[in-house]
């Protein structure tokens, strides 16, 4: 293990990888807690319109990925709040404009099915430095910004109308959250792929749903799950010879079945 941690390549994701489980769930929290599962799966989609588009044009696909959320997600907020059109049509609307591009892109430049595939895939052994230092960076970002506005989220995420009421900028919160929300979904595929981002994202969140009672326990029990199901994972998929995505999958599916069985045990005897 230390021997293999002394190559860059590997050190390099066994350090993001546990930068992200740590910080990732606190979007899961806002994702949960604002019902936002379908920009989630329209955020997604934006991250394949990136690729593509990366892959065209010859671009770094990170940046694209965080260029393409970033639009994605302020265009949605701004147009649902400015207008009566609901959230989750806005959604499905760009959702299916996105890889509907994606494919358009994919065939006429006639993109290798590999690559295509690596898109849903991901690899965080692919970083490269700059890579990390801007996931270690917006980890640092988004810690802050739960642990220095906390009060602000917290009103936001339990009622807008009265957090604005309340002198709450909630424009503001709203807007960061979403940002926050889309670029981890871009760093998040970029690292495990679409098909298992899940599982550093939501996974954990799902779990301190469960067990907390207070938006501050949700938090730090999310931070904490996220942060051992990505070691425990990265360990065992170096130990058994699998992908790290699929490694993190397997543990925090297992810890997640596990708690919601402990969940059911208690509320029957109590």
């Amino acid at each position: 293990m230390i021997e293999l941690l002394s190559f860059p390549p590997v050190f390099r994701g066994f350090v993001s990888l546990l930068a992200a489980g740590l910080c990732f769930p606190l979007s899961g929290i806002f994702i949960l807690r604002l019902n936002l599962l379908n920009l989630r799966f329209m955020l997604m989609h934006g991250v394949m319109l990136a690729g593509a588009i990366a892959l065209s044009a010859s671009l770094d696909p990170l940046l694209c990925a965080l260029g393409i959320n970033l639009f994605l997600v302020l265009l949605i907020t701004s147009m649902s709040r400015r207008s009566d059109i609901p959230t989750g049509g806005l959604t499905t609307f760009f959702m299916v404009i996105s890889v509907g591009v994606a494919m358009a892109l994919i065939y006429k430049n006639q993109i290798p099915v590999q690559d295509t595939m690596n898109l849903l895939w991901g690899s965080i052994f692919a970083l490269s430095q700059r890579d990390l230092f801007l996931l270690l960076f917006f980890c640092l970002v988004i810690l802050l910004f739960v642990l220095f506005k906390y009060r602000q989220i917290s009103a936001v995420l339990i009622d807008p109308e009265t957090a604005r009421t309340a002198g709450v900028n909630e424009t503001l919160i709203f807007y960061l959250i979403m940002i926050f929300t889309g670029i981890t979904i871009a760093f998040a595929m970029r690292l495990v792929g679409a098909l298992l981002l899940d599982a550093l994202v939501l996974l954990p969140a799902m779990t301190a749903v469960s067990f907390s009672r207070s938006l501050k326990s949700m938090f730090i029990t999310a931070s904490l799950s996220g942060f051992l199901y990505s070691l425990g994972g990265f360990l065992l998929a170096l130990k058994v010879d699998l992908p790290v995505s699929s490694g993190v999958i397997l543990v925090a599916g297992v810890c997640f079945g596990i708690t919601y069985i402990v969940r059911l045990i208690y509320e029957k005897h109590n």
